[in-house]
């Protein structure tokens, strides 16, 4: 309709950019690939955010752009007294100087009442030039003069003025040729250039005359080989200018005359390659232009130059350079000279010799703030005006133009006489886009005089209003980033991510395979797909990235299509950003800086930045790391604002905060909120900080679903329209080519990823993540020829479960922490403390075998039941129950536990000799090896430096509870010094210190008595990592090893004295189940009631320890052994802990503590928190009630611990958690509560993988039988994606060697985190085969089974052998008679077997599951067709006479005799699951989740024919 009638003006290119699209689908189909992506049309530009700063309207400007410093913006005079500019750098370049030792003159102040003080009359020294020039520039249109060089050549045209003549005398034995080199004439000929001065000013009437310096610097001198006379030559163009102004001001005081020193712009250029082979190669540095720059300026101001002009730039990265040099000298100096910029624009084209337009041009230089900007040289004044209009309607600051005389003639002259140079400028004049005037090549006074009266009664160009500050960047074009729209219609400003190494593959290839020419096709295709800024990051440690970066911005700025749009220079290490900003011509962004380097180094490279013009990004970091939730973010990005604006001086319009777009959808809870947050924080940020811009690199936030690009951008899309149209996001690093629209987003989709990306369900990560895999599966059946999978089903609704009579009994208040399950610990009976009656013969054997052996040593420490009053807070040992103490003092306040030992002895060496002799002592002083670092020692060798320790923590710190220096006390860490013989005498004196420091302490105010904690450590062994990359199933520890060597330290520990025992600074959970498991065994053979408490490590802020926990799963693994007390220490500061701790408070059943680190390690690994900043820092988890016990860690002393103490005090301590009814708490890499777990089609049922079991998957044992492990952990990831929340691991084969392959699978498998964050149920026919798995496995398994078919006594045994470990156990429903077939027998062998479970082994109800045999149906026989109907009546039968239990069942065998068919099968099993789950209480089942079908997935037909089958109706 549009083209037949001519509706739009678009009408044709839609049409054919639509039949370009038809064409390709058809060229798609041909080719067999997908059809492209259908034409969006013109886009709809949508509003962007405004905040209150962008609503406020321009004013008038009362001056152009002032510099940032001081002196400029005060208006400060220049004092011309050059004599006391003495930085060194100035004071170098005059005493290199040709003049030096010369007595020459630098001073030019004037008499203060020289002439008026009122305008226009002008003394130096009083008047500020700056102001002197608004007023001239505003009042009328200034003149400037003409060219030095024709006016050289008609002077030679009447005077001799050869080669003796520019030599002069004083370079007559010069070695080259210098005629040509007018520069000199300063020097040779002052009449000549003197004369030509005075013409400009008398007969041309100019304000102002340029020196005769335009190619006065060491560069283009090199062509005469007099590098040596730059200072001179400037300094002499710069006197004669000088001399001459004065002279005539003095005719007429009321029109002052100015010296503008001229720098010109070399004869080498920074852009542009000498070689037409090699675009990368380039004939001058930088550094070198700034150098040479440098000191011209300071010949230039030493001869008297009233302005610094930056002319005649063809290519802008001169003029940078040279603006840089001004900048460093107006530092250097102190002094305010107004600097002019004047650009050439060589052709019609508008543009530089290096290719940047007029606009492009000023965007680039701007920074350096410019008194005045304009155009000269290359064309007549008819050919520039299309650029000066460009110029004048988009310059901040004054306005000129020096033409030529016209274009030159064939002999290279100029035709244009005065009144026709006149008249072909008047058109600048009467549009007003002037304020200063003058002419360049061919131009004579006679043209300036024309030129002067053709302005006189034309207005000057009015200054245009200020308003809100813009960012304006520049590559050969300008980009004004506050008026951007992209290709959507978002005001955003697009961020190509493709030439950076971490965003594309492709260009990493390239790059470093040296391929820079292919690299700059990707640039091309960059800016061809819509990016506005190409960001460039080499960032590879195989690469040289200082060299990469500099080579591919030589070779990109060469490059039109790539070079027109800005540059994003992006690296992580500054120094090669700043070599790429060394050879970029536009204005880019530097990506990026931030507070984690400190504030000074922080303030440098923002300083070098803004001197450079570069805008940054700066990131949401900070000295303690990266901001993750929107206060951090916040905070970070207004601490760096008001730093970089109100103590640099960066301009606020050029800072673009990074808040970090962080990844979501990484089933971590704590990254849910990295969206939203993100997105508020925006808002916030463009709230607090005016005029700043805020970024990401977009691609971070769904890097979780890399590989599938519809779900990436459809998430990108939805994120970036709220954060852009919402919360004022301006700027992104993204794929353009790939971007969606909104309303290209599938509904479905959309929902999707609103979920996500403002976490508004818990189910929002698994959602995508199905949907994620619903994608992948379709790409790759496209590529089969395969129909596409079944789309996800979406979020389910969760059903409810069966509740029985005790589900229903409410929550009571807990009055102590859970107690294991000895009778000594239920009834609180005391410890004796006469550990000589422990008599155990493993007890005895450690004695006997120890170095101590044979010595008359202490191991009693009972105390008279007289000694203290009977009451709390007083205790005896031997006459009250520590458990009793514990929770008394637990429960009234929060108890003080003691710092770090290893600190407290790093400080004891720094005043006191401590090194290897002294670490020997005269008992170990012959030993065959080093021993200095072994702390533990020092217990034997130096017994007062440790028992000084203690008296600290005691006295100073005020500790209720002291840990024992035997971190490392262990046989496995002894090994390292060779003194695995000394475990037991080590854990001994470490205890028996302390047991005495206590003691000592405690006698003088019983009222606070304080108690010894035996510290068991890790070791520093792992029994979950492998030390070799090469073989995952490698150990260098078993668990019987650290078992073993466990309960020796116990052994010791408790015979120095100890009254708790701490297994500490946890980094393997598996270590710490085997030293609770020898702290058990000690329990049960000693008989007493110990208290043990238990502290993790979480390694980062991932919230994981080393082996990969969570602090959840961490604690549902050890939970079995009933601690009295569980916490964190070590790894972090407590800033960093808060969300862990909060985690753990909110799940752990009994006391929690924390004792943190002094802070982060900084660069020497010290740590650097005073006390108060560790005590305000720990206040947080006081405020919130969430510990009972605090301390410090590593670093932390006695007034640490003093001043954690004081700010505790008056905070309630947190209350024990109510008991209600027990769950099921199993753990992998993560907590799973079986009670509260719905299955992926929302039933109430915890689906256990089968596929990893040789019975259930045919794949699976051909991958087992060929030793294939790494193609078994695919299977057992693909469970996990498809649903299951157990893997049930089994090896049974009689060709297989069950005991190996087992421990080698589970070896295996915790190492590979998509596997090991799912619990595991080990399942073997063999009890020693599921032992042994168990022993490798850090989490909470359930054991797959044990059954009374073995007898009472076996089972029994067994059973406790799983209690210990802390197991949860199938049981089957067999008998010494066999298997229970019918629904009464199912219900009396599962009844019997918990009654012995519960009774007589103590096992916990909640981990028994009963698997009461789901048998086969649909056989034909008749005697099995009620055998799904008698499952489903005994399971809620059993449910309901075994409280607490699980019902289980191994669902394919159900339908095994259907096998082959899984359409009829998984129906059949969607039926019986429905009711046995939903009417029964089933609660767990051994199935393929993949396959699973919920009921109303099942063909009405089919499900009536299952239902009949199931109940055999």
């Amino acid at each position: 309709e549009n083209l037949v009638f001519n509706k739009t003006e678009e009408a044709t290119d839609d049409m054919l950019q639509r039949t370009a699209y038809e064409r390709a689908c058809i060229d798609a189909k041909k080719k067999g690939l997908p059809p492209p992506r259908k034409p969006r049309g013109k886009p709809v530009n949508k509003p962007r955010v405004l905040f209150d700063y962008d609503k406020v309207e321009p004013k008038p400007a009362l001056e152009p752009p002032t510099p940032s410093s001081d002196v400029a913006k005060n208006h400060v005079p220049n004092s011309y007294q050059n004599a006391k500019l003495t930085h060194e750098k100035i004071a170098a370049i005059r005493a290199k100087a040709t003049t030096a030792g010369k007595d020459i003159n630098i001073d030019y102040s004037q008499p203060s009442d020289l002439y008026p003080e009122s305008f226009p009359h002008f003394v130096r020294g009083r008047d500020s030039l700056r102001e002197y020039i608004t007023s001239l520039f505003t009042s009328r249109i200034a003149i400037y003069d003409g060219a030095m060089g024709t006016m050289i050549q008609n002077y030679a045209k009447k005077n001799k003025l050869d080669e003796e003549e520019y030599r002069g005398e004083q370079f007559k034995d010069w070695s080259c040729n210098v005629k040509g080199n007018n520069d000199m004439l300063s020097i040779t000929q002052p009449h000549v250039i003197s004369g030509i001065y005075k013409e400009y000013l008398e007969v041309g009437g100019s304000d102002l005359i340029g020196t005769n310096t335009f190619s006065s610097t060491t560069i283009a001198m090199a062509d005469y080989e007099m590098e040596d006379y730059a200072y001179e030559l400037n300094y002499e163009g710069a006197r004669l200018a000088r001399e001459a102004c004065d002279e005539v001001t003095a005719k007429d005081p009321t029109k002052p005359r100015f010296v503008v020193g001229a720098i010109g712009p070399t004869n080498r250029t920074a852009s542009i390659s000498p070689s037409v082979e090699d675009p990368a190669a380039r004939n001058v540095t930088f550094d070198e232009l700034v150098e040479t720059y440098f000191e011209q300026v300071v010949g230039l101001v030493d001869g008297g130059s009233d302005i610094l002009m930056v002319e005649t730039i063809f290519d802008t990265l001169n003029a940078k350079a040279a603006l840089y040099a001004v900048g460093e000298f107006l530092e250097f100096s102190g002094l305010d000279i107004p600097v002019f910029v004047s650009g050439t624009l060589v052709d019609q084209s508008g543009r530089t010799l290096s290719g940047q337009t007029g606009e492009a041009f000023y965007a680039s230089i701007r920074h350096a703030k410019p008194m005045c900007v304009g155009l000269n040289c290359a064309l007549g004044a008819t050919h520039m005006v299309p650029f000066v209009e460009k110029l004048a309607n988009c310059v901040e600051c004054f306005v000129h133009v020096y033409s030529n005389a016209g274009l030159p003639n064939a002999m290279g002259g100029y035709d244009e006489a005065p009144e026709d140079m006149a008249r072909n400028n008047k058109v600048f004049f009467e549009n007003g886009w002037l304020n200063m005037v003058g002419g360049c090549c061919g131009s004579t006074p006679p043209h300036i005089k024309a030129i002067r009266e053709c302005a006189e009664g034309y207005a000057p160009r009015k200054l245009p209003d200020v308003g809100r500050p813009k960012m304006w960047l520049s590559g050969l074009e300008d980009l004004v980033v506050d008026d951007v729209h992209n290709h959507l219609g978002l005001p955003f400003l697009n961020v190509g991510e493709r030439c950076n190494i971490a965003g594309s593959i492709k260009f990493k290839k390239l790059m470093m395979a040296g391929d820079y020419g292919s690299a700059m096709d990707i640039a091309k295709k960059q800016v061809e797909d819509g990016a506005h800024v190409i960001d460039i990051n080499v960032d590879d440690g195989m690469l040289d990235g200082l060299a990469a970066m500099q080579k591919f911005v030589k070779i990109a700025v060469t490059e039109p299509e790539v070079a027109k749009a800005p540059f994003m220079l992006d690296a992580s290490k500054f120094e090669i950003v700043m070599a790429g900003l060394k050879w970029c011509q536009g204005k880019p962004i530097v990506n990026s800086i931030s507070l984690k380097v400190g504030e000074e180094l922080f303030k440098e490279q923002a300083t070098l930045l803004k001197k450079h013009g570069a805008a940054v990004v700066v990131m949401a970091f900070d000295e303690k790391g990266q901001a993750a939730d929107a206060d951090d973010k916040v905070r970070i990005c207004k601490r760096s604002y008001d730093i970089l604006v109100d103590e640099v001086g960066f301009p606020p319009e050029d800072i673009v905060f990074d808040p970090n777009v962080l990844t979501i959808g990484t089933g971590m809870e704590e990254h849910a909120d990295y969206g939203v947050a993100f997105i508020n924080a925006t808002k916030r940020i463009k709230e607090c900080c005016p005029y700043v811009k805020v970024s990401g690199g977009i691609s971070n936030l769904s890097f979780g679903f890399r590989g599938v690009t519809k779900i990436r951008e459809s998430i990108h899309a939805v994120f970036l329209h709220h954060a852009i149209l919402e919360s004022g996001m301006d700027v992104g690093i993204v794929n353009a080519k790939e971007m969606l629209a909104l309303d290209e987003v599938e509904p479905v989709l959309k929902v999707a990823c609103e979920n996500l990306v403002f976490n508004k369900t818990e189910e929002a990560t698994d959602d995508m993540l199905q949907r994620t895999a619903y994608e992948r599966a379709c790409i790759d059946a496209k590529k089969k020829g395969l129909p596409p999978p079944r789309k996800p089903r979406g979020k389910p609704v969760n059903k409810p479960r069966v509740l029985f009579d005790y589900d229903k009994v409410e929550p009571k208040p807990a009055l102590e922490p859970p107690t294991p399950s000895s009778d000594v610990a239920k009834n609180h009976v005391p410890n004796s403390y006469q550990n000589a009656k422990l008599t155990h013969e493993k007890i005895a054997a450690i004695r006997a075998k120890a170095t101590t052996a044979g010595k008359d040593i202490n191991i009693d420490y009972s105390q008279p039941s007289d000694l203290y009053p009977e009451s709390f807070p007083h205790f005896v040992r031997g006459r009250d129950s520590l458990r009793e103490y514990i929770t008394s003092l637990f429960t009234s306040r929060i108890a003080i536990y003691d710092g770090a030992m290893g600190t407290m002895i790093q400080n004891y060496a720094k005043k006191n000799k401590l090194d290897e002799e002294e670490y020997r002592g005269e008992q170990f002083k012959d030993w065959s090896c080093n021993v200095k670092g072994n702390n533990d020692m020092l217990s034997i060798t130096q017994p007062h430096v440790i028992s000084g320790i203690y008296k600290e923590y005691l006295e100073v710190g005020g500790s209720d509870l002291i840990g024992t220096n035997t971190f490392s006390s262990t046989t496995i860490a002894m090994a390292d010094y060779e003194m695995e013989d000394y475990a037991y005498e080590l854990n001994y004196e470490g205890a028996r210190l302390a047991r005495e420091a206590c003691d000592e302490v405690t006698a003088k105010d019983p009222t606070k008595p304080r108690f010894v904690v035996g510290a068991i450590g890790p070791t520093n062994r792992t029994a979950s990592i492998s030390p070799s990359v090469e073989d995952p199933a490698a150990r260098n520890v078993t668990f019987d090893e650290l078992v073993e060597t466990y309960f020796e330290q116990v052994v010791g520990l408790v015979d120095g004295g100890s009254d708790i025992l701490m297994v500490e600074t946890i980094f393997d959970t598996l270590n710490a189940k085997a030293a609770l498991y020898a702290v058990g065994e000690f329990l049960e053979f000693s008989g007493l009631d110990i208290p043990v408490f238990v502290s993790g490590t979480l390694v980062d802020q991932s919230g994981r320890t080393l082996s990969g926990q969570t602090g959840e799963a961490f604690y549902a693994s050890i939970r079995h052994a009933k601690p009295m007390c569980v916490g964190l220490n070590c790894a972090l500061g407590a800033t960093h802990m808060v969300p862990f701790v909060e985690k753990l408070a909110n799940c752990v059943e009994c006391f929690v503590h924390v004792y943190s680190n002094a802070g982060l390690p900084n660069a020497m690994g010290g740590y650097d928190e005073a006390p108060e900043d560790m005590a305000r820092n720990n206040k947080v988890f006081f405020e919130n009630g969430w510990l009972n016990m605090v301390g410090g860690c590593c670093g932390s002393t006695p007034p640490h611990i003093k001043a954690i103490r004081e700010c505790a005090e008056g905070y309630a301590p947190r209350k024990l958690p109510d008991v209600g009814r027990p769950k099921m708490w199993l753990s992998g890499l993560e907590d799973l509560v079986v009670d509260d777990v719905h299955n992926h089609l929302g039933l109430p049922f915890l689906n256990v993988g089968e596929r990893c079991n040789i019975a259930g998957s045919i794949k699976f044992k051909k991958l087992m039988m060929a030793g294939d492990y790494g193609s078994a952990m695919d299977i057992a990831k693909k469970q996990v994606e498809d649903g299951a929340h157990v893997i049930d691991i089994n090896v049974d084969d009689g060709m297989l060697d069950g005991l190996a392959a087992m421990q080698k699978f589970v070896k295996i498998a915790v190492t590979e985190p998509e596997v090991a964050k799912a619990p595991f149920m080990l399942d073997a026919s063999k009890f020693e085969i599921v032992m042994a798995g168990l022993k490798w496995c850090q989490g909470k398994p359930i054991v797959n089974s044990i059954s009374l078919k073995v007898g009472e006594e076996l089972f029994k045994e067994q059973a406790t052998l799983l209690k210990k470990h802390g197991a949860a156990v199938v049981v089957m429903a067999f008998d010494e008679k066999g298997q229970a077939a019918d629904a009464d027998d199912k219900v009396r062998i599962c009844k019997r077997s918990y009654d012995i479970l519960v009774d007589e082994v103590g096992f916990p109800p909640e981990d028994i599951v009963f698997d009461p045999n789901v048998l086969t149906i649909g056989t034909g026989m008749e005697e099995h067709a009620d055998y799904g109907v008698a499952f489903i009546n005994a399971t809620k039968r059993i449910k309901e006479c075994c409280p607490y239990v699980k019902v289980s069942g191994g669902i394919s065998n159900l339908s095994f005799g259907f096998r082959g068919v899984t359409k009829i099968r998984e129906s059949i099993h969607a039926v019986f699951l429905h009711h046995a789950i939903l009417e029964s209480g089933m609660d767990v089942g051994i199935v393929n989740a993949k396959e699973m079908l919920a009921l109303d997935e099942v063909e009405p037909v089919l499900k009536v024919a299952c239902e009949n089958l199931v109940f055999n109706k």
